[in-house]
């Protein structure tokens, strides 16, 4: 393969990079899952550690020197074009900010999250708070660094970092219809939900589960040889090497559909990172996937294909096997109700498919206005509670359940949260295109999940390096549009 001169020139820097980032995902999935409490300062020390060597090349002169070549390049691939573009943001923000005040913002990171690990279990938001202000106030300064010309507020640059382009004001365009008619969907699918009854949900121990969660796996396609499922406190996945793609879960003893669409999400997400071509890796753009489309593909393994009518006999046999033997004399109808069942309730991770955006759009509320600084911390338990009640009917009791559930802003990932709505638009938008190329749900009711998982490889995965504009318009052969999603809802939970 032929490489532009700066590329080659910057191998050695972007080889120590790769490992140094397949460290810290190392470490950071043993704090979330098997560290002992108290080596959980030491290993956050340890990321912070990784984190300044990491930073310290991005701060190195010659580096830096690379990265603006190669972005002048005219003999740069494509792939090449998209990776100096990317390390380019990285040496900037670091060549406005001092490497000391960038290891206080690291630290401050690192301090919040072990600090919401410890309290969030004990409801304590009041000792949880003076961590996350003071993180709060290191990311206004970081988004200010960040900020380009022509943005118009401080949160454009942290919804840039995620999904370049992407404003305040074109998600308002997005959001402001969908929450409309989201709450217009969610009265009619509650009202048909009344004429009919829902079998029982019973409770199953997590010994049974687990087992339940790698049957799931094994059918969508994840290859266990190169990944791992545990347990955490907030369920993740993570790509930093190519044969390392991790999951953890959750387990739910009240409520079992919980665990299996949490390993539908997250092995969405690792089928992704375990089918990119070899080119990827070697043109270093296997981690160049933006937020957004990478939540197309967990979103689009959860709901699409997992809580589809075609998918749920499949899902009804593995449960009974593995749960409960009873369960295979459910109705297949009733079956399918009962994994949609709407509910509108507290937590994010375990919302009905058509409530979900629904939380997507009060995180996106609340972070927008705390990063622009027209609310503090403080307020944040109280707005919350208060757009609980008016968007989804819930009231909420603590904050361990309410603005403490999700460990993003915990970890300052601001400008996260709206890539989980677009991956749901993107991953709507996928759908009908390969129902037209493949004959999706065809595929989807005689158990073809190699087929659709070929598709997406070939078709999808394969380009994701690219910026999304780019990348929707290659895979779909259409630019963004939330009508197909509109679409996908209105036919599943419309009159």
């Amino acid at each position: 393969m032929n490489h532009c001169l700066a590329f080659k020139k910057l191998l050695p820097y972007l080889e120590k990079e790769r490992r140094l980032k397949h460290t810290n995902a190392i470490l950071y999935y043993d704090i979330a899952t098997l560290c002992p409490e108290k080596a959980l300062g030491d290993e956050a020390n340890l990321l912070d550690y990784y984190s300044t060597q990491m930073a310290e090349i991005c701060q190195n002169e010659e580096y830096a020197r690379l990265v603006k070549e190669g972005l002048n390049d005219l003999s740069a691939s494509p792939m090449e074009k998209r990776l100096f573009r990317m390390l380019f943001n990285e040496v900037e923000l670091l060549g406005k900010m001092p490497l000391e005040d960038y290891m206080k913002y690291q630290s401050a990171i690192s301090a919040s999250n072990e600090m919401w690990r410890k309290y969030r279990p004990a409801d304590d938001f009041g000792s949880w708070l003076p961590y996350w202000q003071k993180l709060i106030d290191l990311s206004r300064h970081v988004a200010d660094l960040e900020r380009k010309p022509g943005m118009k507020t401080r949160y454009d640059a942290c919804l840039d970092s995620y999904e370049p382009g992407e404003t305040e004001e074109y998600l308002d365009a997005i959001f402001l219809p969908l929450k409309k008619r989201l709450i217009e969907l969610l009265a009619i699918a509650k009202k048909k939900q009344k004429a009919y009854a829902l079998p029982p949900i019973k409770r199953y121990p997590v010994s049974k589960q687990k087992e339940l969660s790698y049957r799931m796996l094994s059918i969508i396609g994840y290859d266990l040889k190169g990944g791992c499922l545990m347990e955490s406190a907030h369920p993740f996945s993570n790509d930093d090497f190519r044969h390392d793609a991790r999951l953890t879960t959750k387990f739910l003893v009240e409520d079992w559909r919980s665990n299996v669409f949490t390993c539908l999400h997250e092995g969405g997400h690792c089928l992704e990172f375990q089918n990119k071509p070899r080119e990827m890796y070697d043109n270093y753009v296997e981690s160049a996937a933006t937020a957004a489309i990478c939540e197309t593909h967990s979103r689009f393994y959860e709901n699409i294909v997992g809580r589809s009518e075609e998918f749920a006999p499949f899902l009804k046999k593995v449960a009974a096997e593995t749960l409960d033997p009873e369960i295979a004399g459910i109705d297949d109808l009733a079956f399918y109700r009962l994994i949609n069942k709407i509910e509108p309730w507290l937590i994010r991770c375990e919302a009905d498919e058509l409530s979900y955006c629904l939380h997507i759009v009060i995180r996106y509320e609340i972070e927008r206005d705390l990063i622009n600084g027209k609310i503090e911390g403080k307020d944040v338990p109280a707005i919350w509670k208060r757009k609980y009640r008016e968007y989804l009917g819930v009231e909420v009791p603590n904050d361990k359940d309410g603005c403490m559930q999700d460990t993003h802003w915990s970890e300052a990932l601001w400008g996260y949260f709206p890539s989980y709505a677009l991956g749901n638009i993107y991953g709507a938008m996928i759908a009908e295109r390969m129902e037209k190329d493949i004959g999706f749900r065809e595929c989807l009711r005689k158990g073809e999940f190699a087929t659709i998982l070929k598709w997406f490889a070939d078709n999808d995965f394969r380009y994701d390096w690219m910026e999304p504009g780019d990348w929707i318009r290659k895979v779909t052969g259409s630019p963004l549009t939330s009508e197909p999603y509109i679409r996908y809802l209105t036919a599943k939970f419309g009159e």
